[in-house]
């Protein structure tokens, strides 16, 4: 009769050894993703392994990148001029017919004011957005603007996880080191963090853009590869194109096989415009 007696147990304790199993798994799951359970800092968030929108993620940028916009009155060095965009912001709001009220990416912001994408949207149409500066020396030059939107001292990452890179300063050429070990000691490269987009989007609660403005010096197409794109709905984008390694016609085969048409190229006869203009069809 023992043989009888046992077997119920052992099932009763296997019920209960799977029940603790699932009940572990949903708990540490949400929606099919696991999260991130360790101390949330930049050092680990740079070497784990996580989903762009981990809770730590978004708990390490709200607490610590994640600028608020400014309550006081503009401080522009230029006030009288009402539009410093070299024709990306122009073409922009001719695609979205002057649309009021709008949510606005700009990356690199420069100092929040020469030749932006989007102060005059800003300033103008009561837009709201985020300006993303990866250079230490620009990025206290965009806060002294007092803009209208939220600010962050960062790099766009390259990949779809979070990193430390080395960051060669040239105020409005300053971009991600294409040689990290050489350049780390060097005059004028300093180590900056990088999120990815979708990360500060979602640490914004933000899955809707109007306008993702991308100058970065040459890694917007790998930028670009980072977006969820099923998770966000981004209507247009101005792209610089004369930097990237892979070329523009890359750039153009990508962001069509995403949705996108080529509206026009904004160009300048001293370089200081060379972007597609693209518009989700």
């Amino acid at each position: 009769m023992s043989p009888i007696v046992k077997r119920p147990v052992v099932l009763f304790m296997g019920v209960c050894f799977a029940c603790v199993i699932l009940i572990y798994y949903q708990s540490s799951h949400s929606q099919g993703k696991p999260h991130y359970e360790g101390v949330c800092n930049s050092e680990n968030v740079n070497s784990a392994i996580m989903e762009q929108d981990d809770p730590c993620i978004l708990s390490l940028l709200r607490g610590q990148y994640l600028h608020p916009p400014s309550k006081n009155m503009l401080s522009l060095e230029a006030p009288e001029v009402t539009n410093p965009s070299m024709g990306q912001a122009q073409s922009i709001l001719e695609i979205l017919k002057n649309k009021e009220n709008g949510f606005f990416v700009e990356c690199g912001a420069l100092d929040g004011e020469l030749r932006s994408n989007t102060l005059f949207m800003e300033r103008n149409l009561g837009w709201e957005g985020v300006l993303i500066e990866a250079d230490p020396k620009n990025f206290v030059k965009v806060q002294e603007k007092n803009r209208r939107a939220w600010t962050v001292p960062a790099c766009l990452s390259t990949s779809t996880s979070p990193k430390t890179v080395v960051f060669k300063q040239a105020f409005n050429q300053g971009r991600i080191s294409q040689n990290q070990l050489d350049d780390q000691n060097r005059a004028g490269s300093v180590q900056v963090q990088c999120f990815p987009i979708y990360s500060i989007l979602a640490a914004l609660n933000r899955t809707v853009v109007d306008y993702f403005s991308l100058d970065i010096e040459g890694d917007e197409l790998a930028v670009l590869k980072t977006i969820p794109w099923n998770n966000v709905r981004i209507q247009t984008l101005s792209v610089e194109f004369i930097h990237d390694k892979e070329g523009k016609d890359q750039i153009k085969e990508y962001m069509t096989q995403q949705g996108y048409e080529v509206v026009k190229e904004v160009t300048d006869p001293n370089w200081l415009a060379n972007d597609f203009i693209f518009n989700k069809i």
